[in-house]
């Protein structure tokens, strides 16, 4: 029998859990799982025996972080991600599982324990932008991106990174390595970037203590196993290269400058967030 059963609502599937239950189920063991995002301003968090911090973005490269025999709570700031991220544990073995309905605004309206940090608080910071208290990260040096070949998408997710990061060190591998795509040559070109140097490398020639954050690109095909203690994230990017002989060069070029796009965006965002 699991923590969770006969408590709350079952809605296709999943359930959910009002605030005093969910309180209920943390004092008797269970575990929660912050999933809000780091760019949130840490006004408010979950005052609880135990939780732990895996903004929802991050979670699928994460998993291996979560313990497996605990009984797990998702939350995050109104519901928005629990949903997918049960789903995803689900699938992933996890078998007791629970939202809590409403997340952090229908807890606090609740008047149930809640940490504050008052300066947040001083200074004026919406009510309605909360976090909980960050898992302590190391510092991140080096990153390191990842794909099958390293033939397009790691190595754009390099030449980006080394422009937006000139101080970290940053290198790309695969797992079975070829050569690097001319298409993502010409699509970092255009935005400043000379990847003319660039090789394809082996994931197997990278000195895993070297590397503080993996990053790992691969969205069909199985992700290059990398052994070492660095942070991991998973960004499933459609590899834009194809043996698709309908394409002409500039569908080819659309689809690498999408990827490339993408890989921008995030490695912005991922900037704005933690550095």
């Amino acid at each position: 029998m699991g923590a969770f059963d006969g408590k709350g609502m079952v809605i296709q599937g999943l359930r959910f859990l009002g605030p005093k239950e969910a309180l209920g189920a943390l004092q008797g063991g269970a575990l929660l799982v912050d999933l809000r995002t780091d760019e949130l301003a840490e006004v408010k968090a979950f005052h609880v025996p135990e939780a732990i911090h895996i903004p929802h973005e991050e979670l699928q490269g994460l998993l291996s972080e979560l313990p497996a025999h605990r009984p797990l709570l998702l939350a995050d700031t109104s519901g928005v991600f629990t949903k997918d991220a049960a789903h995803l544990l689900l699938e992933h073995g996890f078998s007791d599982v629970a939202c809590l309905n409403g997340g952090m605004l229908a807890w606090d309206q609740g008047g149930l324990p809640v940490d504050t940090d008052p300066e947040a608080i001083l200074h004026g910071e919406c009510a309605c932008v909360m976090t909980s208290r960050k898992k302590r990260r190391p510092m991140t040096r080096s990153i390191l991106f990842l794909c099958v070949a390293n033939s397009a998408r790691s190595q754009m997710g390099e030449g980006i990174a080394r422009q937006l990061w000139p101080d970290l060190r940053i290198q790309s591998a695969g797992s079975r390595p070829s050569h690097v795509n001319p298409y993502a040559i010409e699509v970092l070109a255009e935005q400043g970037i000379d990847a003319t140097a660039h090789t394809s490398k082996s994931v197997q020639d990278i000195d895993p203590a070297t590397v503080d954050l993996v990053i790992t690109l691969c969205a069909e095909e199985v992700c290059p196993l990398f052994l070492g203690k660095a942070e991991r994230l998973h960004w499933p990017i459609p590899d834009p290269a194809s043996d698709d002989q309908s394409l002409t060069p500039d569908d080819l070029r659309a689809r690498f400058r999408a990827g490339r796009d993408e890989i921008r965006r995030r490695l912005e965002q991922l900037k704005a967030e933690r550095f």
